[in-house]
This record gives C-alpha cells, structure tokens and sequence, in this order.
C-alpha cells in the first residue's frame, strides 16, 4: 500500500468516526443553535484543535511503541479491530431518541469562549484516546516518514474542523437541522458499515503482521 492510499484509508475511517452522531455532535447542536454561528465556529475551531493534539500525541507515541515494544505493535492491529468493530456494531443498534430532535440550552453557552469549551470537550475525553491510540498505533507502519506523519496530523484536524465548522453553518439553517436530525438513523448505519468493514481490514492486517 503506497503513502497516499494508507492516507486515504486513515481518511476514510475518521471521516466515518466524525459524521456519528456522538457527545461532539450534541454539543456542535447546542452550541448553534442558543450560541449562534459564530459561537459554533469557535466551538468547532477547539473541537478540531483537540483532535490535532490526540492525533500528535498518538502519532509520535506510537513511533517510540514500535522502537522499544515491537511486540506490541503486532497485537494493536487486533485491539484497533474490536474497537472499530465496537463502533460500528453501536452505529448499527443505536436508536435515535426523541431527546435529540431540539436542542437544549445548556451552561455551555453563555461562555465567551467557545475554543475553550470545544477543547476541553474533546481534550479530556479519554475515549478519545482509546480511539486514536488503536486506530493509529494499529494501522500506522513502523518506516512512517516525518512527513507522512504531518501529512496525518494536518489531514485530521483539517477533516475534523470542515466537518464542525459546515455544522456550525448548517445547523444554524432550521429546514436543514430538521432534516439532519430526521436522517440521523441513516448516518448511523452508515458510519457503522464503514467502521466494520475497516474492523474486517485490520483483521486481516494483524494476521499478515503475525505471519511475517
């Protein structure tokens, strides 16, 4: 697999980990709505921010895990599985409640800086982790140049920022937040087959790294 397939197949997976709805989309509704478009954008810029720091932790981390623990690298392919796996079986058998049709008001919005809210969000959640640790660790090769890695890193918190910052704007849009929160079951069963079909990828990944 050639750098910029492995940067499309990284793309892909954290396209799908974005778009479900989860914690981060809650919060990107809540803030459009009671804080306005540009509380959103602010939310939206410490979202992504968060995500940049995840993924240079991780990044660089999992270069010292195959230095000094090769051994390790050889099971992360495996647990990187079952957490997608995970994912994607809770995108499948995930009910859209009706709590999620209108927004509620929250202390969240009366912040003056909503960078700071968006990064503390995503910063301190330790699934968070969990989540670029096996994904990345899991599918990242040991002979990564430096700039594959940057590339990796600007590509996530880029991905991640146009997808917060289009729902900023569009949730600001009452027919199309209406809409979105009508088809939620559809992004659902999306992200889940794009999330257990990677699952399957890396499956077989850790079976060839075994095999080597």
């Amino acid at each position: 697999m050639s750098w910029i397939s492995l940067l499309i197949t990284f793309a892909m997976v954290h396209i799908a980990a974005l778009v479900a709805p989860g914690p981060d989309f809650a919060l990107m509704l809540r803030a459009s709505v009671s804080g306005g478009r540009k509380y959103a954008y602010a939310l939206a810029m410490g979202l992504s921010t968060a995500i940049m720091l995840h993924t240079v932790t991780v990044t660089f981390a999992a270069d010292l895990l195959q230095q000094y623990l090769p051994g390790l690298m050889l099971v992360l392919p495996w647990i990187a599985a079952i957490w997608l796996g995970y994912l994607g079986i809770g995108c499948l058998r995930a009910q859209v409640g009706a709590t999620t049709t209108e927004p509620v008001v929250t202390d969240r919005t009366k912040l003056k800086n909503g960078w700071w809210t968006g990064f503390a969000t995503n910063a301190l959640n330790p699934k968070a982790y969990v989540y670029f640790f096996s994904v990345i660790a899991g599918m990242l090769p040991h002979d990564s140049p430096l700039a594959f890695k940057v590339a990796l890193v600007g590509l996530f918190f880029l991905l991640a920022l146009a997808w917060f910052g289009f729902l900023g704007w569009a949730l600001n849009i009452g027919k199309f937040r209406q809409q979105l929160q009508q088809n939620q079951w559809l992004i659902l069963k999306f992200s889940g087959v794009i999330l257990l079909v990677f699952s399957l990828l890396l499956l077989l990944q850790g079976y060839q790294r075994l095999m080597v």
